[in-house]
């Protein structure tokens, strides 16, 4: 865990209870923001972008994230979630280097960066209006998963009523058309009896979806 807002992670992890909970938790948790890190050329536009070494030596990276909207990226979800693989004691708290180059364009740089991800969406009680922080709860009684974290993320849009075409980093050429609803292989329940429509912000009531 690498949390933007938060610099005390083990004491954010003792009150979520995994220390107690998580049998062998002090061995087995790292803090990414202290991590030691590694270059990766070209990522995002820049020209060297620092990362956790326990990141990059990992066979495989969960994205676990909250449904929420985003007052500046429309909708935060899993890939918006990699910013937690951004280091701290490289970039500083908040992570404001990522706004700096553009949260589309770090977005994506890092989900080129990270292919061997996949992503986990905790809808079940997500956030409208003026998130990340300052929204309110939704009880959407979801979760989304898969093995792209684009294809994940577009379809929590369409359940919360957000055009994903309208978001930035999903219309993106790193994403391509995997966004798209034809690119997506649905398992389990259909999306549009789900649909509840989170409510936006005034300067982005352009993405909401208008197609049933």
């Amino acid at each position: 865990e690498g949390p933007g807002h938060r610099r005390d992670t083990f004491g954010m992890a003792e009150t979520a209870g995994y220390r107690h909970s998580i049998v062998g938790f002090e061995q087995r948790f790292t803090d990414l923001n202290l991590d030691d890190v590694s270059m990766l050329p070209n990522v995002a536009g820049q020209a060297r972008f620092y990362f956790p070494n326990t990141a990059l030596g990992a066979d495989l990276i969960v994205s676990l994230a909250k449904m929420k909207t985003h007052h500046w990226a429309g909708a935060t979800l899993s890939m918006k979630n990699l910013f937690g693989l951004v280091p701290g004691n490289v970039y500083g708290w908040p992570k404001n280097t990522l706004h700096f180059i553009g949260i589309d364009e770090a977005i994506t740089g890092l989900y080129a960066a990270f292919p061997r991800t996949v992503g986990i969406v905790d809808g079940v009680v997500g956030m409208e209006g003026n998130g990340p922080i300052q929204g309110s709860a939704r009880n959407s009684g979801v979760l989304v998963m898969g093995e792209d974290l684009a294809t994940v993320d577009a379809t929590c849009c369409r359940l919360m009523g957000i055009d994903p075409a309208q978001i930035g980093y999903l219309s993106s050429r790193e994403v391509g058309g995997r966004a798209s609803e034809e690119a997506t292989i649905q398992v389990g329940e259909a999306w549009r009896p789900l649909r509840q429509d989170y409510a936006l912000i005034r300067q982005m009531q352009h993405l909401r979806l208008t197609s049933a």
